[in-house]
């Protein structure tokens, strides 16, 4: 409860999350360590719990603190929960003394209530596994990320100061522009001017005169990006 009013309110600190997700852990090894003492009056010994499919939702348990996108919360499921099936598997060792349920016959192993060390670890090291896996996955979907939000940045600071083609074709480059890259084209080049601008000036206020070279700068703009063309520089005053 405490958990859904922090998050509602949008105050979950880290020690918070990190706490909740071990208790998290805790009460899903106490869950399927609980399956021995509901199967005592049947008689079954401890190691009957470490073969419940509960702990398959251990695998659930960590992918979920994926869904935060950082790699530490996931990191902190996985360690909680091998340590805790570690503790499980010890207390099934240690819980009956000179009887420890152990055997190194698979077919043993899966026909009765003893239990196979190796087994075990091969669970631990499963969880172990995963958690790696996720962790590095999240990390590097962090750093493409971060990267694609940098060019993103740089194509937009970019774009203010070249046009919109050279921009796009310096960010969708296979390598790095260097100095003096360029390409050789033959082009058309076309110098335009306001006829008697200086008189119109004269005979305009200042209001009038920007939106005058507002709809003269527009109407060009159309007519040179229908054909595919670039502006390259503007001279004299826009608002």
């Amino acid at each position: 409860m405490v958990r859904l009013i922090g998050s509602h309110r949008g105050q979950l600190s880290n020690w918070l999350l990190m706490a909740s997700e071990v208790m998290d852990i805790v009460l899903l090894m106490v869950l399927i360590w609980s399956f021995h003492i509901f199967h005592i009056q049947y008689m079954q010994p401890a190691s009957f719990y470490l073969k419940a499919p509960t702990m398959v939702y251990v695998f659930i348990f960590i992918a979920l603190r994926a869904l935060r996108f950082e790699p530490r919360f996931i990191i902190l499921s996985g360690a909680a929960a091998g340590v805790g099936w570690l503790i499980l598997v010890l207390y099934v060792i240690w819980s009956v003394p000179g009887d420890m349920m152990i055997t190194r016959n698979y077919v043993t192993y899966l026909t009765s209530n003893a239990i196979l060390i190796g087994a075990e670890v091969d669970k631990i090291l499963s969880i172990a596994f995963v958690t790696f896996v996720l962790a590095v996955a999240i990390v590097r979907a962090q750093r493409v990320l971060n990267r694609a939000v940098l060019e993103t940045t740089a194509a937009e600071d970019l774009s203010r100061f070249v046009s919109a083609e050279v921009t796009d074709h310096i960010t969708s480059a296979d390598r790095a522009i260097q100095p003096g890259d360029g390409e050789s084209k033959v082009a058309t080049v076309l110098f335009t001017d306001i006829e008697g601008f200086s008189t119109i000036s004269e005979n305009l206020i200042p209001q009038e005169l920007a939106q005058a070279l507002n709809d003269y700068f527009g109407a060009t703009s159309t007519v040179i990006d229908r054909y595919g063309g670039v502006i390259t520089q503007f001279e004299g005053t826009r608002c």
